[in-house]
């Protein structure tokens, strides 16, 4: 634990400021050019009101002081305060603009993530260090804070506004004395230093933080929101031990935002010493003068005002540094995450397809471990399969079955050894071609916020074949329950996004999911455990039935129901991470291994005069 705390604070950003602001800049100018136009375009402004805030006072002290004249006062009053009201009135404006156009660019962001999510391998997401980007960029673009996306253009722009207003009011300051600027800048720049500290600081626990709002997300969402947790909460009395979760989460919560904010009361605390010494002393000089005789109370206003103002506009200048390094964090692992390429499918063109007809599947001598595992899941495994085959790939829970089949579609990659397709490793195919020839029945699934026919065939409404649907909901033997919904096929299947979606128990969902696999027609039909939650007389229909589901296709059933496979070809055994035995049921019965000894002891239940019986 130490060690990895000491890896993560010696981390630093990858790519330097200067690169990261062109990324960044190029990027707003693609997306919403409005933002970089309205900015420049505040600049002259701020500093024209910025201008006549200063000289309106002392210019109308003097009027009052020499003039005499009510009229010609109260006009260059007018004229004043009519010109402010106009320029705040264009500067706001022109405010919204740009707030509007840093909002797209921010929603531009979020959706360039979900883009670049879906071209990203699957692989990656069992990778805790891709993980840990992934969080960064998302916590990053989603603060709202000075390294999100657009806040460094508004505070590049602010910067000019605050450069031009420094050499404005820092020309009036030096009439009256240029070391009084010297003290200005001097005491500012020596905030530099904490503010730049509390941001690596910030930087360095970003993960820390990052994965504690993960564990609040779930509890608070997921747990909230989710009827079978809530369920299970109840019945077996979890709630005190969740109550002990929540509030150990809740304290490491507070915790790290209690270290955070020692970070930065710290470079406030100085911040806001080294202002009261700077400005006091500058104050202190101008009283001096002014008690002298060396100031007019027009000189003396102006020159109060340039002080007061200067010092915000330094502090607004060592600010903008301090988040433009901010930015430069921030930035660099957006650029990790979307410039650098983490994926090793082949994303280029591949070679042609082979669809339409059953195809071949070899495994040689793959070994596969996940990240941060204790062992291989999967220990030196080959074996072939014949186009057209129809295997069953069996073993108990936790034997790799499952693992082995994301393998085969390419979901995950291997750590040795190779799979080939049609006799072609997987690397040689375009990555999105591929996925093509699979269809899959799995055992965790995703129901989109759409139709059934659309969750079913992933397509428009327009482009769907009706009745091939049908027909695939027929062999499924769903049709019937389908029928029966007022909406029928164009039925909603999310509640959260349709109040008038419908709820499928798992068995009908086991059944939408095989229509689903059915409807594709692929090459290869993958089917991991896709009876376990149907009742005995629909597992043994899709049992009798399940040549004709699979003749157009090489087919893996997947399950740990040794009765379930004596109807494939072939019959591969995993246990202990390996290919223990292969052959058809016949065969490995009369091998007299582990699979006839799984066998015995599961199906000594259903035997008459068996062992097991309701009393």
């Amino acid at each position: 634990m130490k060690k990895e705390k000491k890896k993560e604070q010696a981390r630093k950003p990858k790519y330097g400021i200067f690169y990261c602001i062109k990324w960044l800049v190029r990027r707003m100018w693609q997306w919403d050019r409005s933002l970089i136009w309205a900015s420049v375009a505040l600049v002259p402004l701020s500093v024209l009101l910025y201008a006549i805030g200063l000289y309106t006072p002392s210019i109308i002290l003097d009027s009052l002081q020499t003039n005499e004249d009510f009229n010609q006062i109260a006009l260059i009053i007018t004229v004043l305060l009519c010109a402010t009201l106009f320029f705040n009135l264009v500067k706001d404006f022109i405010s919204q603009v740009r707030g509007q156009a840093e909002h797209h660019n921010a929603n531009r962001f979020h959706w360039e993530i979900m883009k670049a999510e879906m071209q990203k391998d699957f692989f990656l997401h069992y990778d805790p260090e891709y993980i840990k980007i992934y969080d960064r960029v998302r916590q990053i673009l989603g603060n709202g804070a000075d390294g999100s996306p657009g806040r460094f253009v508004i505070r590049f722009s602010d910067m000019v506004a605050n450069v031009l207003c420094f050499l404005l009011f820092g020309s009036v300051i030096s009439m009256l004395n240029p070391w009084i600027l010297v003290l200005l800048v001097a005491g500012s720049l020596v905030t530099m230093l904490p503010r730049r500290y509390q941001q690596d600081r910030d930087h360095e626990e970003r993960d820390q933080r990052n994965a504690n709002s993960r564990k609040m997300s779930y509890l608070s969402w997921h747990l909230s929101n989710e009827p079978k947790a809530a369920k299970d909460i109840r019945l077996y009395g979890f709630t005190t031990f969740l109550d002990e979760k929540v509030r150990s989460v809740i304290q490491e919560h507070v915790r790290l935002l209690r270290h955070q904010q020692r970070n930065r009361s710290l470079s406030s605390y100085v911040s806001f010493g080294m202002g009261f010494l700077r400005d006091g002393c500058a104050y202190l000089f101008l009283i001096w003068n002014a008690v002298r005789g060396n100031l007019s109370s027009a000189e003396f206003v102006l020159y109060f005002n340039a002080i007061a103002r200067l010092s915000s506009f330094i502090d607004g200048i060592v600010q903008y540094i301090g988040s433009a390094h901010e930015t430069a964090l921030g930035t660099s692992d957006c650029i990790v995450y979307f410039a650098e390429n983490h994926n090793k499918m082949n994303h280029a063109a591949g070679i042609p397809l082979p669809k339409g007809r059953p195809l071949s599947i070899e495994f040689r001598h793959v070994t596969y471990q996940y990240p941060k595992g204790e062992q291989p899941v999967l220990q030196d495994i080959s074996f072939q399969i014949a186009a057209g085959e129809n295997i069953s790939l069996v073993g108990l829970n936790g034997a790799g079955k499952t693992t082995l089949a994301k393998l085969m579609c390419g979901l995950i990659l291997p750590d040795q050894g190779e799979i080939l397709i049609d006799g072609h490793p997987l690397g040689e195919y375009n990555r999105d071609e591929l996925y093509t020839l699979f269809s899959m029945v799995p055992q965790n699934y995703t129901i989109l916020p759409t139709t059934i026919a659309e969750n079913l065939a992933f397509q428009d409404r327009s482009q769907i074949d009706e009745p091939l649907l049908w027909d695939c909901l027929e062999k499924a033997e769903i049709a019937d329950k389908i029928r029966s919904l007022p909406k029928g096929i164009d039925t909603p299947m999310n509640k959260q996004f349709d109040a008038d979606a419908v709820n499928f128990s798992g068995g009908e969902m086991q059944k939408l999911l095989l229509a689903r696999a059915i409807y594709h027609d692929s090459s290869i039909l993958i089917l991991d455990e896709p009876t376990a939650a149907l009742d005995a007389i629909a597992e043994n229909r899709i049992y009798q039935n399940y040549r004709e589901l699979t003749e157009h296709a090489t087919s893996i059933f997947i399950s740990h129901r040794l009765a379930s496979t004596r109807f494939c070809d072939r019959i591969y055994l995993l246990d202990g991470a390996r290919l223990a035995e292969s052959g058809t049921h016949e065969e490995l019965m009369a091998l007299g291994g582990r699979y006839r000894e799984l066998f015995d002891i599961q199906s000594k239940y259903y035997k008459e005069g068996g062992d097991f019986h309701e009393e």
